[in-house]
C-alpha cells in the first residue's frame, strides 16, 4: 500500500485531507501537525510521498524539504499550500521539489498530482509556476551587451544544469575541471542576472518559451 505523509499545523485540513486520502484510495496516510514531528516521522518510517505545507512554524515546508534532500533525497515531495511567494517557488525546484498544488484545488487535480509524482513525474500548477517565471524575467538585472552572449562553451553547460547534473558530472562530461565549469556558470549567472541554478532553469525555459512564439 502506497504511504503517504500530510504536514499541515492547521488541525481541520490535516484530518479532513488525510480522511479525504484514506476513504478514496489505497493510500496509508500518517500526518504530522509540524516541522520537528515531520522530520521525527520521516526519520522513523519513510513515505512513498510527502505532502508538506509551506507556511508552517518552524521553518514550514521548505524545511523539511531540505532534511529530505540532504538525508532521503529518493523520497518525493509535494507542495500543499494555500500560496507560495515566487522566490520560495524557485527554492523549492532548486531543492528538487516534485509538485506544487493550491489547497482550494479540487481535490482529484491533487490526486491527479499526486499520481503523476508517484510515478515518477512532476506536477506543477501553472498558477504557482507562471509568477515564478515572471518574477525570474522581471528580477533586475543590468542590459545585455553583444558581447554578454552566451558562448557556446556556456550554452552547452546551461543544458547540462537543466538536464540536473552537477558541476562535478559536468565537468566529466565536457572534460573541464569543476573548477572550470564554476567560473563558467558564474559567467553566465552574471551574464543573465540570476543567482542560482534554480533560477537558471527557470530563466532557460521562459527564454525557450520566447523563442518557441516568436
Amino acid at each position: 500500500m502506497t504511504s503517504i505523509l500530510v504536514v499541515d499545523d492547521h488541525p481541520f485540513f490535516l484530518h479532513g485531507f488525510s480522511q479525504y486520502l484514506e476513504a478514496t484510495h489505497d493510500y496509508e496516510v500518517d500526518t504530522a501537525l509540524s516541522v520537528d514531528e515531520a522530520i521525527a516521522k520521516m526519520d522513523a518510517s519513510r513515505p512513498d510521498l510527502a505532502m508538506l505545507d509551506v507556511t508552517m512554524h518552524g521553518g514550514g515546508g521548505l524545511r523539511v524539504l531540505r532534511h529530505m534532500r540532504l538525508h532521503y533525497p529518493h523520497v518525493p515531495a509535494m507542495f500543499l499550500t494555500v500560496h507560495i511567494d515566487p522566490e520560495q517557488t524557485i527554492e523549492a525546484m532548486r531543492l528538487g521539489i516534485k509538485g506544487i498544488a493550491l489547497k482550494d484545488s479540487d481535490p482529484e487535480v491533487i490526486i491527479k498530482g499526486m499520481t503523476t509524482i508517484l510515478a515518477g513525474g512532476k506536477w506543477f500548477e501553472r498558477g504557482v509556476t507562471e509568477p515564478a517565471l515572471q518574477y525570474s524575467v522581471d528580477k533586475p538585472s543590468r542590459a545585455v551587451r553583444s558581447d554578454d552572449l552566451l558562448t557556446k562553451r556556456e550554452m552547452e553547460i546551461v543544458e547540462l544544469v537543466c538536464l540536473g547534473l552537477r558541476n562535478r558530472q559536468i565537468a566529466d562530461r565536457c572534460s573541464l575541471t569543476e573548477g572550470t565549469v564554476k567560473i563558467h556558470l558564474n559567467s553566465v549567472y552574471r551574464k543573465l542576472g540570476v543567482a542560482s541554478r534554480a533560477e537558471l532553469i527557470v530563466k532557460r525555459e521562459g527564454m525557450r518559451s520566447v523563442k518557441t512564439s516568436a
